[in-house]
C-alpha cells in the first residue's frame, strides 16, 4: 500500500494556499523546516501559470487567496509517498508523469516539490513523497487574464470578461470517486516505474532478508484481504507533532506506539510474502545441514588421517 492524500484549500480558512506553496518549496517562513527535519528538497517546479505569475507562483497563489470567493477552493493538495528503491532522477521522472495525469489534461497551474528525509520511527529508511497543489482553474483558453479577473465567476457566452473555468470533479462526473479514481491512475504510474527500474526490493521479515515483487496497491487493507484473503492490520496512527516532539514525557507515550507499529509492519509484511519467507527458511535450513554435514566429513577425514 502506498501513502495518498488529497486535501483543499479554502479561502478564510487556516491553510491558505500561499503558506502551503511555501510549506512545499520550504521558502519563507518554512525555511528553517527543512534544516530542523534534516530533510532533502530534490525538486521543485511549477507550471501552466498565467503570464502574471509564470516566473514567481507565489504571486499565484497569494492571487488565488485573495481574490477567489469566500468559502470556495483556492488549491487542492496531493501528497503521494514515493518508492525509496527510485534513485532521485527516476522519482523526478515519476513524478512529472503523476503531475502530467494530475494537471497536464486541463492544464491546471500548479507548484511541486519532492521532499526527502529519514524516517522518523527507524532513523534510517529514506521517506521520499511528493507534494503537487493545484488550481482547478484551467487556462486552456489561453485568454490571459490580470489576477483580479482570474478568479472570478466563468462566463461561457463571453469567457473573456470572467474568470478561468474551474474544472472540478463533480464537472469530471467523478463527483466523491475522485480519490478512488487518483489513487488507481497513482498505482498504475508507480507500478511502471517500478517495473521499469526496481522489480524487485528486499524486505526483512523476521531478521531474514528476502527478495520479493516490487509493486503497489491502491486498495486499502480491508479491501485487499476480501480480494486476496490476508490479514493486513491497519497500524496505529502517531500524531505527526508528537513524533518530533522534543519532550521528553511525549517520546516516553509514543514509545508502546511505535513499538506497536513495527510488530504490525512484521506481520503485515508476513501476510504478504509468507511463501517466500517459509521458501527462504527451507533454504537457510538446507545450507545449515550441507555445512554441518561437510564439517562432519572433514572431521572424520582429521580424524582418519590421525589413527
Amino acid at each position: 500500500m502506498f501513502y495518498f492524500d488529497l486535501r483543499h484549500n479554502r479561502k478564510q480558512s487556516s491553510k491558505s494556499s500561499f503558506n502551503g506553496y511555501c510549506y512545499i518549496t520550504r521558502t519563507k517562513h518554512f525555511k528553517l523546516n527543512k534544516i530542523e527535519l534534516n530533510e532533502e528538497v530534490e525538486f521543485v517546479c511549477s507550471g501552466n501559470m498565467p503570464k502574471w505569475a509564470e516566473y514567481k507562483p507565489d504571486r499565484f497563489w497569494v492571487a488565488a487567496d485573495k481574490y477567489e470567493k469566500n468559502n470556495s477552493r483556492t488549491s487542492s493538495h496531493i501528497t503521494i509517498a514515493l518508492p525509496k528503491q527510485l534513485n532521485s532522477e527516476q522519482r523526478i521522472e515519476l513524478s512529472k508523469s503523476l503531475i502530467n495525469a494530475f494537471c497536464e489534461e486541463f492544464k491546471f497551474p500548479y507548484s511541486c516539490a519532492i521532499h526527502n528525509h529519514k524516517g522518523v520511527l527507524d532513523g534510517e529508511n529514506d521517506q521520499p513523497h511528493l507534494h503537487l497543489q493545484y488550481s482547478e482553474r484551467t487556462t486552456l483558453d489561453d485568454f490571459e487574464r490580470p489576477p483580479e479577473l482570474f478568479f472570478r465567476q466563468y462566463r461561457p457566452k463571453n469567457p473573456e470578461r470572467g474568470g478561468a473555468q474551474k474544472i472540478t470533479a463533480d464537472v469530471l462526473g467523478l463527483g466523491r470517486h475522485q480519490i478512488r479514481h487518483m489513487r488507481q491512475l497513482t498505482e498504475k504510474l508507480i507500478n511502471e516505474s517500478l517495473e521499469l527500474y526496481a522489480p524487485m526490493k528486499t524486505v526483512r521479515i523476521y531478521d531474514i532478508e528476502l527478495q520479493v515483487p516490487n509493486r503497489v496497491s491502491c486498495l486499502s487493507n480491508e479491501d485487499y484481504n476480501a480480494k486476496f484473503g490476508t490479514k493486513l492490520k491497519d497500524t496505529p496512527q502517531i500524531p505527526h507533532w508528537k513524533l518530533y516532539s522534543s519532550d521528553p514525557i511525549d517520546q516516553l507515550d509514543i514509545k508502546p506506539l511505535i513499538e506497536k507499529v513495527k510488530t504490525v509492519r512484521q506481520e503485515n509484511l508476513y501476510e504478504l510474502y509468507q511463501n517466500e519467507y517459509e521458501l527462504q527458511l527451507k533454504h537457510i535450513h538446507k545450507m545449515k545441514v550441507e555445512i554441518n554435514k561437510a564439517k562432519s566429513n572433514n572431521h572424520d577425514a582429521d580424524s582418519g588421517m590421525s589413527m
